[in-house]
């Protein structure tokens, strides 16, 4: 008897586990591809002048920003999802600065700095993928890459 209700109990906690989980990825999802759809539809123009690119970039950043403060808000208590939320989110923080940063080295003519800075972010930037990856293989809508490594 006492094994059968720990036994409810464990499939009982193991549902609100994976509610829970759910409900996180969803709010995840939801926040990423906000972001995603709002960026493909900023996209700076080819050949921009320097002040359209210095816009953009600072457009980029509060974008970036935007998508740091609304992971920050959301509610996301699940082991394995929770540090990797919290990575994005300081990737759109470092994100979003190294963009201000670009900017302004393009407001000062310092095009050097700018460049500098712009490969920096672009290098941060390649983590990016492999970990909403990561975070998409969590939250079960894709597979598991064969060579994915974090």
């Amino acid at each position: 008897m006492v094994g059968r209700q720990l036994a409810r109990v464990s499939c009982f906690l193991l549902l609100v586990s994976c509610g829970r989980l759910d409900r996180e990825c969803r709010g995840v999802s939801v926040t990423a591809n906000a972001f995603i759809a709002e960026s493909e539809r900023q996209r700076p123009r080819p050949n921009a002048t320097t002040e359209e690119t210095m816009k953009a970039e600072l457009a980029t950043a509060a974008r970036y920003d935007k998508l740091a403060s609304d992971l920050k808000a959301l509610k996301v208590e699940s082991g394995e999802l929770s540090p990797e939320v919290e990575r994005y989110r300081t990737l759109a923080e470092h994100s979003a600065e190294s963009l201000r940063a670009v900017a302004a080295a393009f407001g000062r003519g310092d095009f050097e700095t700018a460049r500098a800075k712009r490969v920096e972010l672009d290098r941060e930037a390649r983590g990016e993928g492999p970990l909403v990856q990561k975070i998409n293989e969590i939250c079960g809508t894709t597979k598991p890459a064969a060579d994915a490594s974090l």
